[in-house]
């Protein structure tokens, strides 16, 4: 009697260890055949797989979980194999594919402390997005949500209060004339503005940073001045 291996567990073991050999591919229940070839297919196309060595290589694990998303399959429960670093690294990528130039992690200590999970700016324009960066495992409710944008709210402020001491840090700083606020999930959801702050998942942010300032008149979302512009 055939044993069967169900896709579920290719793709964890594929997020687990890095690859996986294709001679057990063989065995995936017949009605998943057509769905694991489409993953397939696609991340080798895209540069994520690579088909080398009779194994199939995982070369990004993010963009892997956003093919198994676009192809119906819930990835919510895969948060666990992307780490904090990765999130950010990847979100940061991003937006310098877009031409923003990103500043991760920023850390500040003086007089008060608080943390800048990403600085995107935009030296043309003049402005920069603050970024906070959620890596949710599970549905946040309202109530949870909204503290969630006001402690970013207040971050900034702090941000931009302390403005002559970071600018001494990030010099470019003094270039920005705007700063915007975001807050960007792993979770796949709908963009959502709270308070005037968009919170979007992961899989709309090329669509998003593509129509940006549609996005800003659309939303309406809140932005606030650079006290340090010169």
């Amino acid at each position: 009697m055939t044993s069967y291996i169900v896709l579920w567990d290719i793709i964890e073991h594929m997020l687990r260890f890095g690859s996986i050999e294709k001679s057990l591919l063989k065995y995936i229940k017949i009605n998943e055949r057509a769905k694991l070839e489409e993953i397939i297919e696609k991340g080798v196309q895209r540069n994520i797989l690579r088909d080398e060595d009779n194994k199939i290589h995982l070369l990004n694990a993010l963009e892997f979980i956003l093919i198994l998303d676009e192809v119906g399959i819930d990835t919510s429960k895969l948060c666990d194999y992307i780490s904090w670093y990765e999130f950010e690294d990847f979100i940061a990528k991003k937006f310098y594919d877009f031409g923003w130039e990103c500043i991760l992690e920023y850390n500040h200590n003086r007089i008060v402390r608080f943390q800048i999970d990403i600085i995107a700016i935009d030296s043309v324009l003049k402005r920069a997005m603050i970024i906070e960066c959620k890596h949710w495992r599970k549905p946040i409710g309202v109530g949870s949500l909204e503290k969630i944008v006001l402690d970013h709210v207040l971050r900034i402020e702090k941000f931009i209060n302390y403005c002559e001491w970071i600018v001494t840090d990030i010099p470019k700083l003094r270039k920005v004339e705007i700063f915007i606020p975001i807050i960007i999930t792993l979770r796949r959801g709908a963009i959502k503005i709270i308070n005037g702050v968009p919170i979007l998942s992961l899989h709309y942010l090329n669509d998003f940073l593509t129509n940006f300032d549609k996005y800003l008149e659309m939303l309406n979302v809140k932005t606030f001045k650079n006290k340090c512009f010169v």
